[in-house]
């Protein structure tokens, strides 16, 4: 009983907030007076060791921690657990929190994931022999001996505009998640070229590099061609790279039909355009009549030894000459490409890689003009050099072209490429002479990368050039080098 009367007297004390010297006191007494008469000291010592015990386990209580339920933790649309960041823990839903794009966030308030990022690209570039703009772009090279080439010999010229702004969504659906990705760089065309600038503002237009949106495995808008083969590639700082690569951004519905162990395929109807040349002397013009959209097919697969690409693409190829007949053929073109990464000697693979990729047929828009050639004309038209008469035929003008690449990681942080390319366009024996037509174009960059941080990429690249020209004008072919440096500044 004393006990009893002692633990409550503690207790009390603790609601009360009474000191607890005077509640040890209050026990002591509470315990002590009735036992005064029949007991001796030691019993009261004993009693007051008890008390003493039981005081602590109060105490320790009191220290104890309220156990709260943990905040469940957050995962992705796949299942996957997501490490939840600083302002997560701190602010739980009314704030914002990750989203499933890597780097993007939640909406408050939504299930949609927003990512803004791109890059800043700065380039300084010497060109020993020619200018050749923003881009190593050997197709442009003029003729040896050509005033132009002997006026621009020697030149120094920095530029940024491919620097790029990304803005991408993500928000899960019933049907697939629900995806728009726009990206813009400062590549835009200008009037007067890159070299006809007002300098002193260095002013460059912006343009749309992608403008699309997905629901699932579908693709609706503007994204590279699903016939090109993106990853089977060369790393350069020269925004051209190696020779004919092809590549191009085009408005197009796809479909990607997953295959399972990294394998896929995909089908896509793209905007069509036709070039050509004439015997009129007109290179590169547009057909204004494409009744039929380019069709693309790819399959692709790929793992941690690398990666394989086929592709193809039929194109209905139009020309209406100045009668208003109009003319045209089927044709198409063809890719295939592949990446090894070399084996670690452990069962798993290192960093180094090598890789290539060949191209034949009617490449023509899939083949940028600057990369070399005028391979935009994938037609040749003979139309005479009168107006009014007509066209009497037409012709394909085949591209075939070659590139073959290598990397190798010196540190974890240091690294160097070595790319060659090779195009070679078959024009119609009917097309005049001119010395801006190429039958042929060759490169080669090397170069060396450091990335101090994840970041930040600083790097120095050398190039070499060629290009040959139709035999019919008899000029000799001509020669580019060019050296650049710079760095790449992701965010």
């Amino acid at each position: 009983m004393q006990q009893t009367h002692a633990v409550h007297a503690l207790r009390a004390a603790k609601v009360r907030k009474t000191p607890l010297a005077a509640a040890l006191a209050f026990a002591v007494f509470a315990v002590a007076a009735p036992a005064a008469h029949a007991d001796p000291i030691a019993q009261l010592q004993s009693e007051i060791n008890a008390l003493n015990a039981k005081l602590q386990a109060l105490e320790n209580a009191e220290k104890t921690p309220e156990v709260v339920a943990p905040t469940p933790t957050p995962q992705n649309n796949s299942g996957v657990v997501m490490t939840p960041t600083r302002s997560e823990i701190l602010s739980g839903s009314e704030y914002v929190t990750k989203g499933t794009i890597p780097g993007s966030f939640l909406v408050p308030g939504t299930k949609t994931s927003v990512y803004l990022g791109g890059f800043v690209n700065f380039q300084g570039i010497y060109d020993p022999t020619e200018n050749l703009g923003p881009k190593f772009s050997i197709g442009n090279l003029t003729p040896p001996g050509s005033s132009s080439r002997q006026q621009s010999h020697g030149t120094f010229h920095a530029q940024d505009k491919v620097s790029r702004m990304i803005f991408r969504t993500d928000t899960p659906s019933s049907y697939g998640d629900v995806t728009t990705n726009i990206s813009m760089d400062f590549y835009g065309y200008t009037a007067g070229g890159d070299n006809n600038q007002a300098l002193q503002n260095n002013n460059w237009g912006s343009r749309i590099v992608y403008a699309y949106g997905t629901i699932g495995n579908w693709l609706v808008g503007q994204a590279n061609s699903n016939f090109q083969d993106n990853v089977d590639q060369g790393e350069t700082f020269d925004n051209a790279g190696p020779s004919g690569v092809p590549g191009g951004h085009t408005p197009q519905i796809r479909y990607t039909l997953p295959l399972g162990k990294g394998q896929q395929a995909s089908f896509s109807i793209e905007n069509p355009q036709t070039g050509y040349q004439d015997t009129r002397d007109n290179i590169e013009v547009a057909t204004k009549t494409n009744l039929f959209p380019d069709i693309t097919a790819r399959y692709q697969r790929g793992g941690d030894w690398g990666h394989v690409q086929v592709s193809g693409v039929i194109r209905e190829l139009g020309f209406t000459d100045d009668t208003g007949k109009r003319w045209s053929k089927w044709d198409g073109a063809g890719i295939v490409g592949a990446t090894l990464n070399l084996p670690d000697g452990k069962g798993g693979y290192t960093q180094d890689n090598a890789g290539f990729q060949a191209w034949y047929g009617a490449m023509g828009r899939y083949i940028p003009d600057d990369f070399g050639a005028n391979v935009a004309s994938v037609l040749a038209v003979n139309d005479g050099t009168t107006a009014g008469i007509g066209a009497s035929a037409i012709e394909v003008q085949p591209d075939t072209g070659l590139t073959v690449y290598a990397q190798h990681w010196w540190t974890p942080t240091l690294r160097s490429n070595l790319a060659l390319g090779l195009n070679k366009q078959s024009l119609a024996s009917f097309v005049p002479a001119d010395s801006q037509n190429a039958v042929k174009t060759e490169t080669v960059h090397v170069n060396l990368i450091e990335q101090p941080v994840p970041s930040l990429d600083l790097g120095i690249e050398f190039m070499w050039g060629r290009k040959t020209f139709q035999s019919s004008t008899g000029l000799a072919p001509a020669n580019a080098r060019r050296v650049e440096f710079g760095g790449i500044w992701h965010f």
